[in-house]
């Protein structure tokens, strides 16, 4: 066949930066947002990826690309970055996840006129914008003035085995708590934490496993193990493996209308994770919950009170039916949603020239 009918695979760079919360460290959004998809997609040929820090990158290393990716970069550097791809003709896609415009009392990033520039500039300037749900989707249009895709956050069900016959429960009870860039909670905060450790003096055969940032209540919590930070798909790997009994997942709603929006812009990425890896959770009746859990079949979705949540530490603890039931459920659901099989195909249309994803399985 002429070299002429062999499609091109596109390849693609991601401008990997720092964390917004600590400089230190690289950014683990993007590992958990775009890596599982793009693996994935390099899987099956779809494309050609790799990721290079903003700092080591040039003119020589945009060459041999395609497509730039950047995710919620708000740097001068990475607008630079940004400027140039489009001047070598490159295809540059610029990703939101979180609305950055609007950050809640606890972000650590100072919102200046540079960052604020920068974060506008790069949404008008990128030859096609992606935002992870609708809210997203809709203010970045109103910058952009043009059409935004939507890309959820996804898991690789192919990465490793997420067999069914791998759930089990680890006996004594065992609970999971992951949180990373601080506990995302105002008005309920005091409460959420005094009712942990109360239904934990009630039931002292209970544990919980914390993965993630520390936060200043971690030492309070009895019977609590700091398991720390980890990898994307070496962190999956691990809590699959756990026997967890149930998680937990607070999130601040209507009590906090501060940062409600904020909140509201949060993918469900949580419900992915356990889902997709057979551990039923507790959910805050929030907006990015709410609309994707169903209550009592794929998720237990609790009020931000503390009652509401006594009720629902205490019912997920007792009911083993429950718990089974929404296992199931929500395993078949995110399979069905959040699967990076299904949202590669929206991917490629970010992409130049025609968007298609045949032949994934």
């Amino acid at each position: 066949m002429p070299d002429s009918h062999i499609k091109k695979i596109p390849r693609l760079l991601v401008v990997q930066r720092r964390s917004m919360t600590d400089g230190r460290m690289k950014s683990r959004t993007i590992g958990a947002r775009f890596a599982p998809l793009l693996t994935y997609m390099q899987r099956h040929r779809l494309i050609e990826w790799e990721q290079i820090s903003e700092e080591e990158v040039g003119i020589r290393h945009l060459h041999r690309f395609d497509v730039v990716l950047f995710n919620k970069h708000v740097s001068n550097l990475s607008l630079q970055i940004m400027r140039m791809a489009n001047e070598l003709g490159l295809h540059t896609i610029y990703d939101l996840d979180d609305w950055l415009l609007d950050l809640p009392s606890w972000s650590v990033l100072e919102m200046n006129e540079d960052v604020l520039y920068n974060v506008l500039a790069m949404i008008r300037e990128a030859s096609a914008a992606t935002a992870s749900n609708l809210l997203l989707q809709e203010r970045m249009r109103k910058v952009r003035r043009s059409d935004v895709l939507i890309i959820p956050n996804g898991f690789d069900h192919q990465a490793f085995d997420l067999s069914p016959e791998l759930w089990k429960e680890q006996q004594p009870p065992k609970i999971i708590f992951s949180n990373l860039d601080g506990i995302k909670l105002v008005s309920f905060r005091k409460e959420f934490f005094a009712t942990l450790r109360d239904f934990l003096t009630r039931n002292a055969n209970v544990s919980i496993d914390f993965w993630g940032d520390p936060f200043p209540e971690l030492n309070s919590i009895p019977r609590v193990t700091h398991r720390g930070s980890r990898g994307n798909l070496e962190y999956k790997q691990a809590i699959r493996d756990e026997g967890y009994t149930f998680a937990i997942v607070p999130l601040g709603a209507e009590e906090d209308p501060d940062t409600l929006f904020f909140n509201s812009c949060k993918s469900p990425i949580k419900y992915a994770d356990y889902g997709s890896l057979g551990i039923p959770s507790i959910y805050s009746d929030c907006p990015t919950y709410r609309e994707n859990v169903k209550h009592r079949l794929t998720g237990y979705i609790a009020p931000n009170t503390a009652p509401g949540w006594q009720q629902a530490l205490q019912e997920m603890l007792d009911d083993s039916a429950l718990r089974q039931t929404i296992r199931t459920n929500a395993y078949e659901d995110v399979l069905d949603r959040f699967s990076v099989r299904r949202i590669s195909g929206m991917f490629l249309k970010a992409l130049p020239g025609p968007a298609s994803a045949p032949g994934l399985s």
